[in-house]
């Protein structure tokens, strides 16, 4: 049995919103202005712990919002 405090795979990231809810930008398909920045995007956990890719990722996201708003 694995016990986990992270809750992986709840909104799984997919390029299709049949096989998951946020696309490869952390954005929730088919929903404007909602994303998702955590290890509940991983479909299954790694090895060790996820703390340093989170925030990798959230960073990853934050980059990925102040490009586009500097496109509207």
């Amino acid at each position: 049995m694995v016990i986990n405090g992270h809750h992986l795979g709840t909104t799984r990231m997919s390029a299709q919103p049949e096989d998951g809810v946020v696309d490869n930008n952390l954005k929730v398909h088919a929903t404007d202005n909602l994303y998702v920045a955590g290890s509940s995007v991983w479909a299954s956990p790694g090895v060790s712990n996820p703390t340093l890719t989170i925030i990798a990722l959230s960073i990853r996201l934050a980059d990925h919002l102040a490009k586009a708003a500097e496109n509207v």
